[in-house]
């Protein structure tokens, strides 16, 4: 959008701003104030003298120039996105629509919109159908390959394939997660000083903390405050990425399925999700 349009709109929706508001407004498009003031005061001068706007004393106002002006651009524009988005209709569906919908919506109320767009639109309304035939043939598909693809994932379920689980680190997930590993041995990784900082010195080895017991507790206690920090954690079959604030879960899918039931018993196991 060109700075002229711009401060069209700007002064159509603020009748009577000052320059030094459409300014503040404009400035951090230019490296220099000297360059913002420049550019605004020839566009305000050229526009001016066009009559697009006016001034009154300190103020500036749109006129009904400025007014026809700016619906003349707007309806080019809206029919050269048009023809844009029809180039690939598809990539482009919901822009499409949305376009369509404006020139309905604004053509009820404004006739010379619609004699612009039939006069320069690059599609028809055949086209328009042959594209909705397109998004059914696709959908025919899209709904074959979603069948295929349910009964593929059965299949990778009875061998027991690789699974995973995005959920967040919380302190409900902290205890559930304790209770889980039942005091069998846990590995931690990470090089995140505000956790190593605060353990023993006999829990660690390189960057790998080893616990179990009692002392499960206190670690995972002391990485849920740091809900930040990079961490991995091994329980027994199961491997948790911890990291802003959410828990990666990896494992086979019979154990990240005994390890999300165990643990969250008061969740439903959504399928349509999981």
């Amino acid at each position: 959008m060109t700075l002229n349009n711009s401060l069209l709109i700007l002064i159509k929706q603020n009748p009577g701003i000052t320059y030094n508001d459409i300014h503040t407004k404009f400035a951090s498009r230019y490296k220099n104030p000297a360059s913002a003031k420049s550019a605004l005061m020839r566009g305000l001068k050229d526009m001016t003298s066009f009559g697009l706007i006016k001034k009154d004393g300190l103020k500036f106002f749109i006129t009904d120039k400025g007014l026809s002006s700016m619906s003349v651009e707007m309806k080019d524009k809206l029919v050269l996105k048009l023809n844009q988005s029809m180039k690939k209709p598809i990539d482009n569906l919901d822009e499409l629509v949305k376009l369509l919908v404006v020139l309905l919506q604004r053509g009820a109320e404004d006739s010379d919109l619609l004699r612009n767009a039939k006069d320069n639109s690059a599609f028809t309304i055949n086209d328009l159908v042959e594209v909705r035939k397109e998004i059914r043939s696709k959908r025919k598909y899209l709904k074959k390959m979603g069948e295929l693809l349910d009964t593929q994932i059965e299949k990778l379920k009875e061998i027991d394939f690789n699974d995973s689980l995005l959920i967040n680190f919380d302190a409900d997930f902290v205890d559930k997660l304790i209770k889980y590993c039942n005091g069998q041995k846990i590995l931690v990784e990470t090089k995140d000083e505000s956790i190593l900082s605060k353990v023993p010195s006999h829990w660690i080895k390189q960057n790998t903390i080893s616990v179990e017991g009692s002392d499960i507790s206190l670690l995972i206690q002391l990485i849920l405050a740091s809900p930040w920090a990079k961490v991995v954690i091994y329980v027994p079959g199961v491997k948790i990425n911890l990291m802003a604030g959410k828990a990666s879960i990896f494992g086979s899918h019979k154990t990240i399925s005994e390890f999300y039931s165990n643990m969250l018993v008061n969740m439903a196991l959504d399928e349509n999700n999981y």
